[in-house]
């Protein structure tokens, strides 16, 4: 009786092998993680900046983590830092009840992949200065409910958001506002005296 290799088989082979390739790398995600990922979760570096982020969890399962899903900071800051993206904070803290500190508790998922992507596109060192915490102007789309960072100036960021993206309009505290694409405010760069203050809806 002689012996031949199935397709399956060699399907099979080939999952195992990319699956251990790719578990090194990546944490997998679980559907229990999608509404508030844990600090222990590593997410992709490079996240593309659409609505649905896709995700590869336990069980070979193909599903998605929503852009709404919240993040602790130690896991939104290992990403960031891994992007090549920086931190800081007058206060050298990270306490989102102080409003001195820069804290990236409760992030939106969706707010981390479109600034990783804001530092791909542009290839500009980006320093996020501003978070979740305390002491920013609240409302639906803010700083509180995870939709905005603020990003320190510096010419190569400056050149890109002014350069790239269309005036729109200015705000009522004398801020410029910028924003990808006319009768759009889903993304918004707003031009504070010292930093961007954008909105990643």
């Amino acid at each position: 009786m002689t012996s031949r290799p199935s397709w399956w088989g060699l399907v099979r082979t080939t999952m195992i092998v990319l699956l251990s390739q790719s578990a090194t790398q990546v944490i997998p995600l679980t559907a229990a993680n999608a509404r508030y990922v844990s600090s222990a979760v590593a997410l992709p570096v490079r996240l593309p900046p659409a609505r649905t982020l896709a995700t590869t969890p336990r069980g070979n399962a193909a599903r998605s983590i929503s852009a709404a899903a919240r993040l602790e900071h130690a896991g939104a800051m290992r990403q960031l830092l891994a992007a090549g993206l920086r931190w800081r904070s007058s206060g050298r803290c990270t306490d989102r009840t102080n409003p001195t500190c820069t804290s990236l508790d409760g992030v939106r998922y969706g707010t981390l992949a479109q600034a990783i992507e804001l530092k791909r596109r542009s290839d500009c060192r980006i320093v996020v200065t501003g978070g979740t915490e305390v002491g920013h102007t609240r409302g639906r789309y803010s700083h509180e409910n995870g939709y905005k960072i603020d990003v320190a100036h510096n010419p190569c960021i400056d050149a890109y958001v002014t350069k790239t993206f269309d005036y729109w309009t200015t705000r009522g505290d004398g801020a410029r506002m910028y924003r990808p694409e006319a009768a759009s405010d889903t993304i918004v760069y707003a031009d504070e005296d010292n930093h961007w203050d954008i909105l990643f809806r």
